[in-house]
C-alpha cells in the first residue's frame, strides 16, 4: 500500500497529463523528489522506492507471464538487474531472457512496453523501455 504522500503524488500525475513530458525526463530519485517539490509536494526516498516498487506491480500483473517470470527473475537478482541494465534492445533483451532460460517473444516484449508507457505516473519500467532502441518487427532473435 502506498504512503498517503505517495498517493497524493501519484493521483496529481494522473490527473495532470501534461506533467508526463517531464516524467520522461526523470532519470533518478532525486529528479522525480524535484519534480515533486516543484508541484507542491515533499517527497523522500522512501517515497520514491514506494512509487517504482507500486508502478512495478501494476506493471507485472499486466504483462504476459513468460515476461513477468523473467522480470521478476531479474528484478530480484542484482547481478541480472545489471545486465538486464546493458540492453540496449529488444533483440538484447529477448537473448538474455534466453540466457535466463525464459522464451519470450519480440510480440511480447512490444506489448509489455507498450503498458509501461500507458502508465501515467512514473514507474522505471517506462524508462527502461523507451531507452530502448527501436528496430523493425523483421528484426527478430
Amino acid at each position: 500500500m502506498l504512503s498517503e504522500a505517495s498517493q497524493k503524488f501519484n493521483q496529481y500525475l494522473i490527473e495532470f497529463p501534461e506533467l508526463q513530458t517531464q516524467l520522461k525526463s526523470i532519470k533518478s530519485p532525486v529528479d522525480l523528489i524535484n519534480l515533486a517539490k516543484q508541484e507542491g509536494f515533499e517527497l523522500t526516498i522512501d517515497n520514491f522506492q514506494e512509487l517504482a516498487q507500486y508502478a512495478f506491480h501494476q506493471w507485472l500483473i499486466k504483462v504476459a507471464p513468460s515476461v513477468r517470470l523473467f522480470f521478476e527473475k531479474v528484478h530480484n537478482d542484482q547481478e541480472l538487474h545489471q545486465k538486464l541494465n546493458q540492453c540496449t534492445s529488444m533483440n538484447d533483451l529477448i537473448s538474455f531472457a534466453k540466457e535466463c532460460n525464459i522464451y519470450i517473444t519480440l510480440l511480447e516484449m512490444e506489448k509489455a512496453a507498450e503498458v509501461a508507457k500507458s502508465f501515467k505516473v512514473f514507474s522505471f519500467e517506462k524508462l527502461f523501455f523507451q531507452n530502448l532502441k527501436v528496430q523493425s518487427k523483421n528484426d527478430v532473435v
